[in-house]
């Protein structure tokens, strides 16, 4: 990837579908999944293994309770209050949403981790009774902004489900 050439994009070679147990999205053929070592059931997607620090995941959590309307500021006020909990924090955008049952965060903020100021897409959308937390992440802006044609393609293929799908839709 040559970091220097403004108008370079990410090339194109297709879609493979992840479908997993609660959750599914579409993502780069030639991204390699790589397993989660935090032990948190979910997937990691690198788009290569030379750089660990950009990559699309997946967890979820198993709350044991659902989540409503009524708990939205609560749990507003707590990814925000994690995204600052990095004094360098800037929060671009944020919104919160909610479709009948299912409740959904999203946030785009970039954060000082080390000597580098990455950029992170994050969407918690809240189903039955899990969390399911999806985030597009790049080591720099930089490297964020070229892979955001690709991190798209993921965010806005991502669906929620109760069992795991068999085809896509």
């Amino acid at each position: 990837m040559n970091t220097n050439t403004e108008n370079l994009k990410p090339i194109f070679k297709g879609l493979s579908w992840c479908h997993e147990e609660y959750y599914s999205f579409f993502i780069p053929t030639d991204w390699q999944r790589v397993e989660r070592t935090d032990r948190k059931q979910g997937v990691i997607y690198v788009p290569t293994h030379h750089d660990a620090q950009t990559f699309y995941a997946v967890h979820v959590d198993e709350l044991s309770t659902k989540v409503t309307l009524e708990d939205v500021p609560d749990i507003e006020t707590g990814l925000l209050n994690g995204i600052h909990e990095n004094n360098l924090s800037q929060i671009e955008t944020y919104t919160h949403s909610s479709i009948g049952n299912l409740v959904q965060l999203e946030a785009k903020y970039t954060f000082v981790e080390g000597d580098e100021r990455r950029k992170r897409w994050v969407r918690v959308l809240y189903h039955e009774t899990r969390q399911i937390t999806f985030i597009a992440q790049g080591k720099t802006e930089e490297i964020y902004h070229y892979w955001l044609p690709m991190f798209n393609e993921a965010m806005m293929t991502m669906k929620v489900h109760s069992t795991k799908p068999s085809t896509p839709g």
